[in-house]
């Protein structure tokens, strides 16, 4: 057996432990998730309306990002992905970098480009209409592939901090990652490298929420990993992470992924089974709570039910931004708010906008058949 197939293997068995011990599973039955994955089998690409494949805006003009020139002169390399909204006339609105490799003057170059795209608009019932779900990652590379392999200064203090995650030197860990990051002139190889490091030291610290995020970063630049059974290995722990955190919308978008790549044929029928029982929590009768937590004045989620609630509030929130793929609407908020969507908005993004650090929980509510 492999090493890629071991190491797989034992994530599939933490898997399916957590599924059938975690309380918000509590309402999946062995048949019932026999039964969706039977439906998945028959009908892939008919999953619920709410988790429908989005169509990428096509548009009339694009233009290219100006790479800003420090970084150019640096050698730096890195990328944003930004969502924003295409009004009735196809100009592009209320852009929101929604991550970045962490430069921000990539993302700043973003943003520029973003906004002198022209787009047709969406047609509903003859009429112009808002496409309010767009998402887009621009990458900044050195050549046309990028900078590949890392320079001697890296491996150097890549091992240092290697050497001292595996003896559990946490302070000694810190240091080098600290010092590595004082590199101005990294490239996305070495972003790569660093964030794989960072993920498993945040795995040996339990904080699954930050394994994912750096695990997510290093997703985003993929191509740029050694193989494909590395591409692969990391795309299925982000699969894994984002299913048990409960971001089911993300973690289809993952599984997509990863079902093109022919490495993940082997895997493809546990995953199967994943979806199968993620489509049974989805549509069963127990509350999806996330925990929010403002960063850089905003925190996002996409939904995957119609109703839902922020609780448990503590600090100031301004709004939320709810973005679905035909409609948007912006609300106040206030403590136990609850809002029902209308069926026919689909696909729908929440952008909670507030004092950073300001936390809530968001509830999804189980769906009702009217």
């Amino acid at each position: 057996m492999s090493k890629l197939m071991t190491f797989i293997t034992s994530l599939s068995c933490a898997l399916s432990l957590f599924i059938l011990s975690n309380p918000a599973y509590a309402c999946i039955k062995d048949k019932a998730a026999q039964e969706k994955l039977a439906q998945l089998q028959k009908a892939p690409d008919e999953l619920s309306q709410l988790l429908a494949t989005r169509i990428a805006p096509e548009p009339i003009e694009r233009v290219h990002p100006r790479y800003p020139v420090n970084a150019a002169r640096q050698g730096r390399e890195g990328w944003a992905v930004v969502s924003f909204v295409i009004d009735e006339e196809g100009e592009v609105n209320d852009i929101i970098v929604k991550d970045t490799s962490g430069s921000k003057d990539f993302a700043k170059a973003a943003k520029k480009a973003v906004k002198r795209w022209k787009y047709k608009p969406a047609i509903e019932n003859g009429k112009p209409i808002e496409q309010c779900v767009n998402m887009v990652q621009l990458d900044f590379t050195m050549g046309s592939d990028g900078t590949l392999g890392v320079t001697r200064r890296f491996k150097g203090k890549y091992k240092k901090a290697k050497e001292a995650l595996e003896n559990k030197d946490f302070k000694e860990f810190n240091e080098q990652v600290a010092s590595i990051k004082k590199n101005v002139s990294m490239h996305l190889s070495e972003y790569n490298y660093l964030h794989l490091l960072i993920a498993e030291y945040q795995k040996i610290q339990g904080n699954k929420k930050q394994q994912l995020n750096h695990l997510r970063k290093v997703a985003k630049a993929s191509t740029r990993l050694a193989s494909k059974e590395q591409q692969l290995s990391t795309l299925y722990q982000v699969f894994v992470l984002e299913v048990e955190l409960s971001k089911y919308r993300a973690a289809f978008d993952t599984y997509s992924k990863i079902a093109k790549m022919d490495e993940a044929k082997p895997y493809m029928k546990h995953l199967d089974e994943v979806l199968a029982k993620v489509e049974n929590v989805i549509s069963g009768d127990k509350n999806i709570i996330r925990q929010g937590n403002i960063k850089q004045d905003f925190w996002s989620a996409s939904l995957v039910r119609h109703e839902f609630s922020l609780v448990d509030i503590k600090g100031n929130i301004d709004s939320l931004d709810v973005r679905c793929a035909n409609k948007r609407h912006i609300y106040d908020v206030k403590e136990n708010s609850t809002w029902t969507l209308p069926k026919s908005w689909k696909s729908c993004d929440v952008y909670v906008h507030g004092d950073d650090d300001a936390s809530f929980s968001l509830v999804e509510h189980p769906v009702t058949s009217s």
